[in-house]
């Protein structure tokens, strides 16, 4: 074998050749390894390796051990055009092995046996839960259908029957709180994780079904589904990494789930003495909530929605501020008067000590168009809990942005035409004005003629009132924090909120690739451990991806590095050998940097799977 450099226009690449005869008894050669290009072998070796005299000694080591043996040719016997046994699998997924090896990483093989242990029960419960999450990954689908999934795809069969996992989610149910516990602590250990910022949120997952029970109730769907539903709250940390969850019926409120999951986590991590900022939505900013995590070493970030704040409060939201170029000072005015009124409602940027007019802003400067402008200031919300009096004392940022205000008024232009579009179907049953769809609210009816008279075909027409008081919000976002002005930055803070929208990307992947809904369990505790698993698995996956990201030159997507693992399949040759199926790719070797677990390989020996086997269950 030696080695042969290919240049072109760009790049040089290094292949290792050897020469062959064909059946013709004419001399030839073949690719035996694609070592790289130049540049991607600098990349990998470092500036100070000479890359050329790197692959030449490659080269010569790879002769030299199959000189020695080190390295023998394997040869396997295949019969053209001859049927494989009946029955016999063909295919095998090997993306689950990259699973495997995290997943016991976080210390599953432990867990398992305390479990076991526990209820001294035959089966292996250790191989079920693993397998149900990394089927909920691959293939998401009833319990049924996992298993089948997993006795057809998986190198490793399993070495239970179908039953056995039922009863194995009731164990689950039982332990569901130590097992989210026992994840906490082991993510903890294998990375460094950050506890300053909690995001929580909650979603619902519906259930084809007419009947209510005690967790199944009939509430309001995030997805407009007219089914009951289950209530599902979930705290995560600023690398995005699952904290907890929990359940509660779909009849009730969002609000008093945050406090005792918080507690328990609080509890759980030890993080009675630790400064901590809870992250939430507006939909979960009750004043309890908010008094909560307001005391000690606690506070709170919070949406506050313009609309729905008192006329006084959004008067000095929408207050544009005084211009002094437009508006400069009179002789009869008193200049402090005017000062005063400048820091209330006047505007500032990039923390700056400089107050102006929304009204100054050029809007033609591009510059202009990604600054976020914004004012501040505190006030006190009193509330009776229980008979007394108690009060929050809030820090109302309100931002404004350009760049916002496009976004918006592009909104409301889609909405608006999808309106007309409404309108001119005529279609009444098409113009729901109870459903819960931005399109509607710029839809208005008449029931009555010119003359007064009732009519008997409702006239609809686009309300132009609606789209005036739509229109004075553009631009405008507020928060409310706990966070006194000395000890964080409004830019600190926006950046913060800001990272929200990953725990609402987490709800998505559940309900989207990981498919935790429908739900094919019935009763309550199959339910808990149906999202139990549905959880598990996203941490796992999210602990993965993070470890991913942190290796590649590139961001790799979610759904990049599901579909990756989906396509890591296998092929058996002959009765023992097999070969890889799917691409290499820079998230394959990252991979493979990561677990040290490979099968994107020409030919794959027995004991080579073997060995990837066990690799795959170390704990480290």
């Amino acid at each position: 074998m030696k080695l042969v450099q290919s240049k072109s226009k760009n790049s040089t690449s290094f292949y290792i050749v050897e020469g062959y005869r064909n059946k013709d008894g004419t001399s030839t050669s073949r690719i035996v390894q694609r070592l790289g290009t130049l540049k991607s072998l600098q990349e990998q070796l470092g500036p100070d390796v000479d890359v050329v005299q790197w692959c030449k000694d490659y080269v010569k080591k790879l002769n030299n051990d199959i000189k020695a043996n080190k390295i023998v040719p394997e040869t396997i016997t295949l019969i053209p055009n001859t049927p494989y046994d009946k029955n016999e699998r063909r295919a095998f997924n090997v993306g689950y092995l990259i699973l495997q090896n995290e997943l016991y990483k976080l210390g599953l093989s432990k867990l398992m046996k305390e479990l076991t242990d526990k209820y001294q029960f035959k089966f292996d419960l250790e191989k079920i839960f693993a397998d149900l999450i990394y089927s909920r990954i691959l293939e998401p689908s009833s319990k049924s259908n996992s298993y089948e999934y997993c006795k057809n795809n998986l190198l490793e069969e399993p070495n239970y029957e179908l039953h056995n996992i039922y009863r194995a989610l009731s164990v689950l149910e039982k332990e569901n709180e130590y097992i989210q516990n026992f994840f906490y602590d082991n993510t903890r250990q294998s990375k460094d994780r950050k506890y300053e910022v909690f995001f929580y949120d909650c979603t619902n997952f519906f259930f084809e079904i007419t009947t209510e029970d005690n967790l199944r109730r009939y509430g309001r769907s995030k997805e407009n589904r007219p089914n009951p539903i289950v209530q599902f709250g979930m705290f995560m940390d600023s690398d995005g990494i699952p904290l907890g969850f929990s359940l509660f019926p779909g009849n009730e409120s969002e609000q008093p789930s945050l406090i005792p999951l918080e507690q328990r986590i609080i509890k759980d991590f030890e993080l009675q003495n630790s400064k901590l900022i809870i992250c939430t939505d507006a939909g979960l900013c009750s004043f309890n909530n908010k008094k909560f995590n307001s005391y000690k070493n606690r506070n709170f970030i919070t949406t506050n929605p313009i609309r729905k704040m008192s006329n006084s409060e959004q008067e000095w939201v929408l207050s544009r501020g005084r211009s002094l170029l437009l508006n400069p000072i009179k002789e009869d005015e008193n200049p402090e008067l005017v000062k005063r009124d400048l820091r209330l409602n006047g505007w500032r940027v990039d923390d700056s000590d400089k107050f102006i007019s929304l009204d100054d802003i050029d809007e033609t400067n591009a510059d202009n168009f990604n600054k976020i402008y914004y004012k501040e200031k505190y006030i006190k919300v009193k509330r009776k809990v229980d008979g007394k009096e108690q009060e929050v004392v809030e820090r109302i940022i309100v931002t404004y942005s350009l760049k916002y205000k496009a976004f918006l008024q592009h909104k409301r232009a889609v909405n608006l035409e999808r309106a007309r579009k409404m309108i001119a179907n005529k279609n009444s049953k098409k113009i729901d004005f109870k459903a819960n769809d931005e399109v509607r609210k710029f839809i208005k009816s008449s029931h009555e003629t010119l003359f007064g008279d009732k009519a008997d075909i409702n006239k609809y027409e686009i309300d132009e009132e609606a789209i005036n008081l739509d229109s004075q919000y553009d631009g405008f976002y507020a928060v409310s924090t706990s966070i006194d002005m000395d000890e964080m930055p409004v830019s600190q803070i926006i950046q913060t909120n800001k990272g929200r929208w990953e725990i609402e990307e987490n709800f998505m992947l559940m309900k989207s690739e990981f498919k935790s809904r429908p739900v094919y369990v019935q009763t309550e505790e199959h339910i808990t451990a149906h999202f139990l698993t549905c959880f598990v698995s996203l941490l796992l996956f999210r602990t993965l991806e993070r470890k991913v990201n942190a290796l590649s030159s590139t961001i790799v997507t979610a759904n990049v590095l599901i579909k990756t693992l989906r396509d890591m399949n296998i092929t058996k040759l002959g009765k023992n050998h097999y070969c890889g199926r799917y691409m290499r790719t820079d998230v394959t070797d990252i991979l493979y940097d990561i677990s040290k677990i490979r099968f994107d390989c020409e030919l794959l020996t027995p004991s080579f799977v073997r060995q990837a086997i066990k690799r795959s269950r170390k704990n480290n």
